[in-house]
C-alpha cells in the first residue's frame, strides 16, 4: 500500500511538469505568430511611410525650386538696383 501511495505522489509531482511542457510549446508557437505578425505590420508601415515620404519629397522639391527661382530674381533685381544707385 505504501508503494501505491508513493507512485501516486510521484505521478502528482510529475504531472504539472508534463502540462507545463505542453504550455511552453504553445507559448513558443504564440510568440512565433506574434513575431510574424509584427514583421508584417512593420513592412506595411514602412511601405506606407515610403510612399508618403515620396509625395512629401516631391512637394518639397517643387517648393524649393520656386524659392530658388524667387531668390534668383530677387538677387538679379538687387544687382540692378545697386548698379543704378552707383551710377548716379
Amino acid at each position: 500500500m505504501r508503494l501505491f501511495y508513493m507512485l501516486l505522489a510521484l505521478c502528482l509531482l510529475v504531472a504539472p511538469s508534463v502540462v507545463r511542457a505542453d504550455e511552453a510549446e504553445s507559448v513558443k508557437e504564440g510568440f512565433k505568430e506574434v513575431h510574424e505578425g509584427m514583421k508584417k505590420v512593420t513592412k506595411s508601415v514602412a511601405k506606407k511611410a515610403k510612399k508618403d515620404f515620396e509625395v512629401i519629397d516631391k512637394q518639397a522639391k517643387k517648393d524649393l525650386k520656386a524659392i530658388d527661382k524667387n531668390a534668383k530674381q530677387t538677387w538679379k533685381k538687387a544687382g540692378e538696383d545697386v548698379k543704378t544707385a552707383t551710377q548716379e
